[in-house]
């Protein structure tokens, strides 16, 4: 089983054994970075508990929600709906599964209608939700599920990921774990050009206006993905906020005679504030950035520690 997946061995096992035994949990959460394969994991699980489903396509008795419209939420109506189809009888199978994406991304309303479904699932339903930041789910959601916590991919399972799809593997080692990330390096110029930006402003000393100028500059290269598509457009903005922190980690490895291991390239020793203080503030940024606060303006609070 999962024999086909990269990486996350332990949880291969866990969900294994669960399996034979029968001892799987009906809510699970399955959290870690984008791009290390959360949602291959869920599909190949549903494909061991549907009757006639391989994990792949479509299937009566696997529901699949993701966020939707402008802003890049769950929509409350779409969440009811999943709640009602959750107490129906399955079709195909003797079990139904609901796998929920980016489950950071349900409002309160949302989460609350949620709760008591999570709590007292019928019997034949495995609930399966995804998430990059646990930390902005509901503690009550979170306390109704099993939290599986995948760590990130190995470089070398990302240069066969890049090799199986014809790319090259130079970007393996920038992706930092992430196979959706090397992807998007290897194939959108506008994200690197964005991520480079971004890394110069963070290895010299900057004051406004020309940080706000550069930054303005990363806000328009979005500008295209941000009408596009909403959630991919939130995506690359969290990922954005990742640089910021795996930046810092590589300067506080350098600062105590270690070796950069995120961005060799711009290894350099800078004056910063504690890494919590800096992981406080980039989140305090992202949760203004999610109250549609200007990108670029929440992004300047993390260079005025």
């Amino acid at each position: 089983m999962f024999t086909s997946l990269y990486g996350n061995e332990v949880i291969k096992a866990y969900l294994c054994r669960a399996l034979q035994e029968e001892r799987l949990p009906q809510t699970l959460l399955f959290e870690g970075m984008e791009g290390i394969g959360k949602s291959l994991f869920a599909r190949e699980l549903a494909g061991h508990l549907l009757t006639g489903y391989a994990g792949g396509g479509q299937h009566p008795d696997f529901h699949v929600l993701r966020p939707e419209g402008k802003s890049g939420l769950h929509a409350i109506d779409e969440l009811r709906k999943c709640i009602d189809q959750v107490y129906e009888a399955p079709f195909a199978s003797e079990r139904k599964v609901f796998v929920i994406h980016d489950a950071e991304r349900m409002q309160a309303p949302s989460a609350n209608a949620l709760l008591k479904t999570l709590e007292e699932p019928p019997l034949d339903t495995t609930i399966i939700l995804l998430t990059s930041q646990a930390r902005e789910i509901l503690p009550t959601i979170l306390s109704r599920c099993i939290q599986l916590h995948f760590h990130p991919l190995a470089t070398e399972a990302i240069v066969d990921i890049l090799t199986a799809r014809g790319l090259s593997s130079h970007f393996a080692p920038l992706a930092h774990g992430s196979a959706s990330k090397a992807l998007l390096l290897a194939t959108d110029s506008s994200f690197l050009q964005m991520q480079k930006i971004l890394l110069g402003l963070l290895s010299k000393p900057v004051f406004y206006p020309d940080l706000a100028d550069e930054l303005d500059k990363i806000e328009l290269l979005l500008e295209p993905i941000k009408e596009e598509d909403p959630v991919a457009y939130h995506r690359r903005v969290d990922m954005l906020f990742a640089t910021l922190l795996m930046w810092a980690r590589d300067q506080v490895l350098l600062s105590v005679g270690g070796g950069a291991s995120f961005f060799p390239q711009e290894a350099k020793v800078v004056s910063l504030p504690s890494l919590s203080a800096l992981e406080h503030t980039v989140q305090e940024a992202r949760t203004a950035f999610q109250r549609n606060m200007k990108l670029s303006v929440c992004l300047q609070q993390c260079f005025f520690l």
